[in-house]
């Protein structure tokens, strides 16, 4: 499979977007745009290349982060939650019918379901990296409880109402390429 020029500097963009978006809100604690901007590069670019840019995204954010840089098992668990929310964008994307739902509430969904799966799986990489007994697992979701809402709500909120406005002004700048820059994804 070969990948164009012109997509690989898109999926390069979305990359640095991402990453500099996320140092932007780091002082806000589980508010970020990350999520947002690798499932948007999904959306546009397809399954492959949203899978990409989230693993590309994640491991810089991650490894360059002025707090640190993850241990091994976070630092795994945060790139393949982040590679699943590109391919879920680009899943997305190459749905046909998707505009027959309300595209709002499929967008918050996917941020929800996004935004789990990345606390599920950070959450289990802390209780595998700290030796925690399983029968204690449970125990470690309900302390980041409060983590875990703030996250899912912003998320949630952020894929319900910012998302769709991004995507309706890319559709507004290039009404030849929508709803999925079909043009990019040759």
């Amino acid at each position: 499979m070969k990948t164009s020029i012109k997509k690989m500097t898109l999926m390069a963009a979305f990359i640095a977007l991402g990453v500099s978006l996320g140092y932007s809100l780091i002082s806000i604690p589980n508010v970020e745009l990350v999520t947002a901007t690798i499932f948007i590069a999904g959306y546009l670019l397809g399954f492959r290349e949203g899978i990409l840019v989230g693993v590309f995204t994640e491991g810089l954010y991650s490894m360059f982060n002025p707090y640190g840089m993850a241990a091994p098992p976070l630092f795994i668990a945060q790139i393949v939650s982040m590679g699943i929310t590109g391919g879920l964008g680009g899943f997305l994307g190459k749905q046909p019918n998707l505009h027959t739902i309300p595209f709002h509430a499929v967008l918050g969904l996917a941020g929800l379901i996004s935004t789990s799966i990345f606390a599920i799986l950070t959450t289990l990489s802390f209780v595998l990296f700290t030796g925690i007994p399983p029968n204690k697992i449970w125990g470690s979701f309900v302390a980041g409880i409060g983590f875990y809402a703030t996250h899912i709500v912003s998320n949630t909120a952020i894929f319900l109402l910012i998302v769709p406005l991004l995507l309706k002004a890319i559709r507004t700048i290039r009404p030849d390429r929508h709803p999925n820059l079909q043009g990019v994804r040759r």
